[in-house]
């Protein structure tokens, strides 16, 4: 009938209508209008709502996480790099400013997922410092001046920085593109987040070290122990057959899992139905539920959802109801809080504050959801593979990377299939973080090999990458540590609404730190042998 164009905000229910071609195709509209509503039907595939009880507590819940998580992570640095750390601590809190001021900016809604990001964020944020750190401390023993070290540390430093951060933005950018929601809230967090990373380490900290070294002469720079972790000589790759067997069954665990027992639990967002987070008071019990959804109103008839998943959520006053279903529309929601209202209404404080949360998902969309989540990965997946072959020269690099990432998305599924832990768009967005963590982990050593096959050609390619891997075991060790604390602090905190995906992030975080160490220089090392053995043999 029209295509309107509202010139203002509606206010007290009228507004104006342009465009229309002349008086008669007005008069048409206005009695279409008048009729009741257009003849468009509706049909909700997607709905979801959030109490304002539950974003009360997120928020709060939020600003203690991050509070928290930031308070440890600044002690660590403060901790282990005396001077330098409390530099990179004021960068860390400018970091966070510049988040908030580039939200603020999009005007984007902060999320809890969001809010996520940010202590992820700062669990990352010291990551390109304590890259630098380290190459200071290196420069440092080998008996440099302190202008010269900070300026060698800087310059070695770099391309390990800029190949970790642009992979794991492609993470980022694949996450946004695909992701919908509170997921591209994360996203966004994440990519603002790496941004400000990078401008906090290059330029604050850098800005803050030259003016402390220029205006008083010093001789020694307070940046902690130089010598934690320095004379490391662990020979790594020669446990590479052992660590295979412990991966080999990990994985078979896993898949015998997802096979055979658990499966994989797809929630709504991906298996489709109705979930309700409600709240009671005095608290009512699993069982008072289960008894009362025997028989609930839905499109004229009654339905038995008794048998649905009920159970405990966070505190003993919330429940979580789950019902799979293929209705269309919230009927099954509006029927099962219409029989509760009645049957518990004395444990129903408030009408308006009971329904803590409800979500709708129809199997279309949930079926459109788990297609998504799936390209979000292999495009990532073969993002990275491109651009690693095109930074590291060869493509051997870059598919070591891609089977380190594979095996960790494989790991992470069989032991969220062991623990029972629901696939939701949060956990597709931990999964897909734990991508980028560990190919930063991955890269930080590739770039370390890439340098010491250039500097050390004498050194047989396997003492190369047992040197690599120990030159950057120190860096390993703090950034997996620091991230940890975020997310451990997420964890407790955080709240029960991303507890799963706070557990998927921390068995991420491990399983990366260890295939960046026992499995990707492995898979470089055999893909190495080969190459070699096709060139005796081509001979």
């Amino acid at each position: 009938y029209s295509a309107p164009v509202l010139q203002t905000k509606i206010q007290n229910g009228r507004a104006i209508i342009t465009g229309s071609g002349d008086q008669e195709e007005a008069k048409d509209l206005a009695i279409v209008l008048r009729a009741g509503a257009l003849p468009a039907k509706v049909e909700i595939i997607e709905d979801r709502t959030v109490g304002p009880s539950l974003g009360r507590d997120s928020i709060e819940q939020g600003k203690i996480a991050s509070v928290i998580s930031m308070v440890i992570v600044a002690f660590f640095m403060l901790l282990y790099y005396r001077l330098s750390g409390l530099v990179a601590n004021i960068a860390l809190a400018l970091n966070v400013l510049f988040v908030f001021a580039v939200l603020a900016g999009f005007s984007a809604t902060l999320t809890l997922p969001g809010i996520a990001g940010i202590i992820l964020t700062i669990g990352m944020a010291v990551d390109a410092n304590v890259l630098i750190f380290e190459r200071i401390r290196e420069e440092l023993r080998a008996g440099k001046t302190v202008r010269s070290a900070i300026d060698s540390g800087y310059g070695n430093a770099l391309s390990a920085i800029i190949d970790a951060n642009i992979t794991t933005f492609i993470v980022g950018i694949v996450l946004y593109e695909f992701g919908t929601g509170p997921i591209r809230g994360f996203a966004l967090t994440l990519c603002i987040g790496i941004v400000s990373s990078l401008f906090s380490a290059f330029f604050v900290v850098r800005s803050l070290l030259d003016l402390y070294t220029s205006k008083i002469q010093v001789d020694t720079l307070s940046i902690g122990p130089i010598g934690i972790l320095a004379n490391s000589r662990i020979r790594f790759i020669n446990f590479r057959k052992i660590a295979m067997l412990i991966s080999a069954g990990i994985l078979a665990i896993g898949l015998i899992s997802v096979a055979a027992f658990n499966k994989l639990n797809y929630g709504i967002d991906f298996a489709g139905g109705t979930l309700l987070e409600l709240h009671f008071e005095p608290a009512v019990s699993v069982e008072q539920i289960r008894g009362n959804l025997g028989s609930v109103p839905v499109s004229g008839s009654n339905r038995d959802y008794s048998s649905s998943e009920i159970k405990q959520f966070g505190t003993p006053q919330d429940i979580l109801i789950r019902v799979t279903e293929s209705e269309t529309g919230t009927d099954v929601a509006d029927g099962i809080k219409k029989v509760l209202q009645s049957e518990l209404s004395s444990n129903i404080a408030d009408n308006m504050d009971w329904v803590r949360r409800q979500e709708k998902v129809g199997p279309k969309i949930g079926q459109e959801l788990r297609d998504d989540a799936v390209q979000a990965v292999l495009v990532s997946l073969v993002l990275i593979l491109v651009y690693m072959a095109w930074r590291f020269k060869q493509f051997l690099f870059g598919i070591a990377a891609v089977i380190a990432l594979g095996h960790d998305i494989l790991i992470t599924l069989g032991l969220l299939s062991l623990l029972d832990i629901e696939i939701t768009l949060a956990v597709v967005a931990a999964i897909l973080a734990i991508v980028g963590y560990s190919l930063n982990d991955t890269i930080v050593v590739f770039d370390r090999i890439r340098e010491n096959i250039r500097s050390s050609s004498n050194r047989s390619f396997i003492d190369t990458l047992n040197h690599s891997i120990n030159d950057c075991l120190s860096r390993t060790v703090i950034t997996s540590l620091t991230t940890l604390f975020a997310v451990t602090v997420l964890m407790i905190w955080g709240g029960e609404v991303i507890r799963d995906f706070t557990i998927t992030l921390a068995v991420g975080i491990l399983i990366g730190t260890y295939s960046s160490i026992f499995v990707a220089s492995p898979v470089l090392l055999a893909g190495h042998e080969r190459t070699q053995r096709k060139a005796r043999d081509s001979k």
